[in-house]
């Protein structure tokens, strides 16, 4: 990759390069060694993150232009290649028939094209999806007297990852090891009466987007600065404390010692005080936690200071939070596949995420001013409530198909193509945003949402212990204020939803620089560059937002397509004997032609 981009001679000679990724290296990433480092609140920008992107030597394959298109086989693809490039060996380049292969890979958008200018074209879309956030105890349908000032807790995860092959992703490790536990932690607390009496809200919160420059803590951030609905309740002057739980997926340690988590908070002057979080979470994994047998520690003093993470784009509003980011790692990434089709679910410690989802919880339920004896936690439990969420959001099979996606929600589907199957693997690609629904009843819906944002969703409403009889749908047959319509499949019997107690909401993520504009119709509504989110860029001095976008595909794009291809000799033989062929056909009909003249003179 990095040959051709700067090798001109090669450019010439390459029209297009097949990836066999069947045996996976030692390491790989496809961003670089810090990334994100323009985010970070601290001067060592330099400093070496994530070890499996220094390889790259500046490249970063997610981001990069290449002047010809790549293609990631399949590995019956992969072996079909194989053989045919094979054959082509030992028949002898171009003195015999040879296979070749044909790419359809032609996007809408000019490939000299960028994000304005496409998106005033209306040949590409936004990155974009949704992020989801809960609150316990939910929010009152009316504001109880002193409830509207109460700290928040804010414990947060990211829900995608990222790699220059966007249908391959599927971010074990980073970052669905990071959302599994924030989902089980929620559950474990939504499993008890203790938070009725916090003294503090606690909002799970999970960020979709934020490989992408952090796009989904940056819109959430400026959706609460101009008081959106979506994020009504989410304060940023309430926010007193922010657990980020990054990649903790390879948490393991020897059987005769406890595994250990690494808490990274930011030094400095003006930045928040973390002591009194670092010793909820250390006494939470002795005591109500210990049956998890993890050890909780502060990262290494020579750190900088916090890894990249979403905190980041919090500390730029308020740096005075309170802030940490729970980590497997301490100094570095222990992940050789951060950010890479390689981080799959083969590199998960199941017991390791059950154990910090447990520790996590026992942690917030006392910083919230939860009794600690009031917490019990049952490790074969929560075991198997991971081992759940496994198998629907990180294993492609049954993915979605799996039993609590289907008793909660109507997965999408695709179709395999060689079977004609409905494929539910997941995907951690973002995608793209088609529109922004114009009111709020649709945003909040199932509507135009991925199969992750909607099981996230469904699994932080119903996981309220407070849960109504009354039967709904989301467009219509709504449910009382202070509620909302969870486990909605559809409007036949059965299917219907119900109206509980909970405070769950969408946020979309895309870029600030854009606008869905204003359509009662939303299968009309336009994309639009927009520069009203300037003036909070520059107060928080953000670092310039990219637009990332995607170009519109013609319908059967991608197509790839091994053939045989004749040799040099045999064509030009074929081509001659052609020409004759068709000379000998001229000159018989001109032949035929002239005597049916004469024949027709005489006449």
């Amino acid at each position: 990759m990095q040959q051709l981009q700067t090798g001109s001679d090669l450019q010439q000679h390459v029209k297009g390069v097949l990836i066999d990724d069947t045996d996976p290296p030692d390491s790989y990433s496809s961003l670089g060694p810090f990334p994100g480092a323009e985010y970070a609140p601290y001067a060592q920008k330099a400093y070496l993150w994530n070890p499996a992107g220094a390889a790259n030597n500046g490249l970063v394959p997610a981001r990069a232009w290449f002047p010809v298109p790549f293609f990631l086989l399949t590995p019956e693809l992969a072996l079909a290649a194989q053989q045919r490039a094979a054959h082509n060996a030992l028949q002898g380049y171009k003195q015999k028939k040879q296979y070749h292969a044909r790419l359809k890979l032609a996007m809408t958008s000019s490939g000299k094209s960028n994000s304005s200018a496409c998106i005033w074209a209306g040949t590409c879309k936004p990155l974009g999806g949704y992020s989801v956030w809960s609150a316990i105890p939910p929010l009152p349908a009316i504001a109880a007297a002193g409830d509207a000032n109460r700290p928040i807790i804010l414990v947060v995860a990211q829900t995608d990852s990222i790699d220059q092959f966007h249908d391959s992703i599927q971010g074990a490790d980073a970052s669905l090891s990071s959302l599994m536990v924030l989902l089980a932690a929620l559950n474990i607390l939504q499993g008890t009466n203790a938070a009725a009496s916090y003294t503090k809200r606690v909002v799970f919160l999970a960020l979709a987007g934020e490989t992408w420059d952090y796009m989904g803590s940056r819109r959430l951030l400026y959706e609460a600065s101009l008081g959106s609905n979506s994020t009504a309740g989410v304060d940023m002057s309430l926010i007193e404390q922010v657990i980020e739980v990054g990649q903790v997926g390879r948490l393991s340690g020897p059987p005769d010692r406890l595994s250990k988590l690494h808490a990274h908070s930011q030094k400095g002057a003006g930045f928040g005080n973390t002591i009194s979080m670092i010793a909820a979470l250390t006494a939470a994994a002795a005591e109500e936690a210990s049956v998890a047998q993890v050890d909780v520690q502060a990262a290494h003093a020579s750190n900088p200071g916090i890894p990249p993470s979403s905190l980041m784009s919090f500390l730029r509003i308020n740096p005075s939070i309170q802030g940490l980011v729970l980590t497997e790692f301490d100094q570095a990434f222990t992940n050789p596949y951060y950010a890479s089709r390689f981080d799959n679910g083969s590199t998960i410690n199941a017991a390791g995420v059950a154990s910090t989802a447990a520790v996590l919880a026992a942690a917030v339920h006392r910083l919230a001013g939860g009794d600690p004896t009031a917490l019990k936690l049952n490790m074969t439990v929560v075991g198997q409530v991971i081992s759940d969420y496994m198998s629907c959001i990180l294993i492609p099979a049954p993915g979605y198909a799996c039993p609590l996606a289907q008793a909660i929600m109507t997965p999408d589907y695709t179709y395999d193509t060689a079977t004609s199957a409905r494929n539910y693997a997941p995907k951690q690609y973002i995608g793209v945003l088609q529109v922004v629904p114009p009111s709020d009843q649709l945003l909040q819906s199932p509507w135009g949402k991925s199969n992750l944002a909607r099981f996230v969703w469904n699994l932080m409403a119903l996981g309220s212990s407070s849960s109504g009889q009354a039967e709904c749908d989301p467009f219509e047959q709504t449910c009382s204020a202070g509620q909302v319509c969870a486990g909605w499949r559809g409007n036949s019997v059965g299917y219907m939803g119900k109206c509980v107690n909970a405070t769950v909401k969408y946020v979309p993520s895309y870029s600030t620089q854009f606008m869905s504009a204003a359509c009662d119709d939303p299968y009309q509504a336009k994309w639009q560059v927009t520069d009203a989110a300037d003036a909070w860029h520059q107060q928080y001095n953000w670092p310039a937002d990219p637009m990332w976008t995607e170009s519109d595909w013609p319908l059967g794009v991608p197509v790839l397509q091994l053939y045989l291809h004749e040799a040099r000799a045999v064509e030009m033989a074929v081509l001659a004997a052609g020409l004759v062929v068709t000379a000998a056909v001229a000159a018989a009909s001109f032949i035929a032609q002239t005597a049916f003249e004469r024949h027709v003179k005489r006449s």
